[in-house]
């Protein structure tokens, strides 16, 4: 069977587009370079807020997107009009239950709060140092225990994320691509981190794990030939998939 033109490429930003300057800038170029009219469209999925990322596109740090997903999949913002998709705050339904999620964060040992900048209405965000899986479940339990309908997202060795279950990097970039007409095996995917996890495991899609990337997003991947392990590392790890990928010439 063809492999289908890429028609959207969605990364990550910190750890893989970002962290090494020099790639980042030959990242820029090679991007810009691509036929505006024929590139593919260009998404930034990442944990931090969407407001951050476009303010790294106007100080020219990254190439312009068409679209940005930030929160860890619980924001999507259309650059061009520079406002927040309604239709996927929709789709996330309810604002978390702070009040309800704090009670039982606060009584589990080792955890707390990440700063109030990294919390928004729909996402809870807490810092738990090297955590294995089961003590994750068993939080998650716990959540699920008090009435709390969550999702549990731990990444980094550190970063654990409480989001609705419509959110996350794979379903927030899912729901663009299902209005924008745009199915899943033209799509690929690049990152580093346990929060990424979601992306390559949407199916169908293509990944790019830079060499810099995490244990944690690497094992969850094993083998899977639909996904591409640079050799280089950030950005240009980044350039060496979509070569791979037939983005890049």
């Amino acid at each position: 069977m063809a492999i289908k033109p890429v028609r959207l490429v969605a990364s990550d930003i910190d750890g893989t587009l970002l962290g090494h300057e020099a790639a980042a800038e030959r990242f820029q170029c090679a991007w810009d370079a691509l036929s505006r009219h024929e590139r593919p469209l260009l998404i930034y999925n990442s944990g931090r807020p969407a407001d951050d990322m476009l303010a790294l596109v106007d100080a020219k740090l990254l190439p312009k997107p068409d679209y940005v997903i930030g929160g860890v999949g619980t924001m999507i913002i259309d650059e061009r009009m520079r406002a927040r998709v309604e239709g996927f705050v929709k789709e996330l339904g309810q604002p978390l239950d702070a009040v309800a999620l704090a009670a039982v964060m606060n009584t589990i040992e080792g955890v707390i709060p990440q700063a109030a900048a990294d919390q928004h209405p729909h996402k809870s965000s807490w810092c738990l140092h090297d955590a294995e899986e089961q003590r994750i479940h068993e939080i998650a339990a716990r959540l699920v225990g008090a009435g709390l309908d969550v999702k549990l997202i731990y990444s980094s060795g550190r970063d654990l994320d409480i989001l609705p279950h419509a959110g996350g990097k794979g379903r927030a970039l899912a729901w663009i691509c299902r209005e924008l007409a745009v199915d899943l095996d033209e799509v690929v995917v690049a990152g580093d981190t346990g929060n990424d996890r979601e992306m390559f495991e949407m199916p169908h899609v293509r990944g790019v794990v830079v060499s810099n990337a995490l244990p944690e997003l690497r094992q969850a991947i094993g083998h899977d030939r639909r996904h591409f392990l640079a050799q280089a590392s950030h950005a240009d790890g980044v350039i060496e998939g979509l070569r791979h990928w037939g983005v890049i010439g």
